[in-house]
């Protein structure tokens, strides 16, 4: 159990370091588009690489997380945060523990405690505080729909990984594999209009790598030992790695909202590891 969490957070915390890798790339001059679409397209050949060397074909967990989940989260999501602007999109995004916990009492038989419902306040409230003071926030409806998009396919996500690690299937088979099956839906919305130059493939390898195949690696690795709806939780830890490498590395200023809200995620984070 201890171990899971260990792998959730590891992978939180990678997933953390995509916005600031992203913005390092456009200081740099790299192309926007080929950092959003590089990402997946990048991440799903060496997939591909990894699967022909291991001689496995993708099986039906694979196709299912890939089409019905992922390939949607990389269309929604980044369409949202260009209607609304990040900080909306990031808490719409992490509304998705909220329907992990629903979702999970529902259909997978877990608890739904007092103490998930508090850490549910707290990290929503913590991400809200974190994400919005400071920003302009935009309520276009469209983008607000996209943003909830976003969120119902991250929580799919979770749901379909964990039911695929409580019914044995290999780890691979339901997060690395299914990249292959959600890569493509990006040049559904961005199409790169040149080809990407050496300026570009450090950003997207490591994106690729670092901030894709890793962490989905590690966090569905997590979800063969946690219940998806702690596992959702303890996820919140992304935006707050976010915001500590933002603060460390591109010298943006901490707002004491930000503070407090980082707070709240510790707090909610922390009940439910205890719990």
């Amino acid at each position: 159990m201890v171990l899971g969490y260990v792998y959730l957070v590891v992978a939180a915390t990678l997933w953390g370091t995509i916005g600031v890798a992203y913005k390092l790339g456009l200081q740099a001059g790299a192309d926007y588009e080929w950092l959003i679409v590089g990402r997946p397209l990048l991440a799903a050949l060496l997939a591909s690489v990894h699967m022909v060397a291991e001689r496995r074909r993708p099986g039906m967990w694979s196709i299912a997380i890939g089409v019905f989940a992922l390939g949607p989260l990389y269309v929604f999501y980044p369409q949202a945060v260009a209607r609304v602007g990040a900080g909306l999109a990031s808490v719409l995004l992490y509304t998705a523990p909220i329907w992990v916990n629903i979702a999970s009492y529902k259909a997978l038989g877990e608890p739904l405690t007092s103490e998930k419902i508090v850490a549910l306040f707290l990290g929503v409230t913590g991400v809200v505080l974190i994400s919005v003071p400071g920003r302009l926030i935009v309520l276009e409806p469209l983008g607000l729909l996209l943003g909830l998009a976003s969120s119902a396919s991250y929580s799919l996500y979770i749901l379909l990984a964990r039911k695929a690690m409580v019914q044995g299937v290999p780890v691979i088979e339901a997060s690395i594999n299914p990249i292959l099956f959600a890569a493509p839906a990006t040049l559904l919305t961005v199409h790169p209009d040149k080809p990407p130059t050496l300026l570009e493939a450090p950003y997207m390898l490591y994106l690729a790598v670092a901030c894709t195949i890793l962490p989905y690696y590690l966090h569905v690795k997590g979800l063969k030992h946690v219940e998806a709806g702690k596992a959702s939780i303890v996820s919140l830890a992304e935006p707050l790695v976010a915001l500590a490498l933002a603060y460390i590395l591109l010298g943006e200023k901490l707002t004491t909202p930000q503070l407090l809200g980082s707070t709240l995620v510790l707090a909610a984070i922390t009940l439910t590891i205890n719990k």
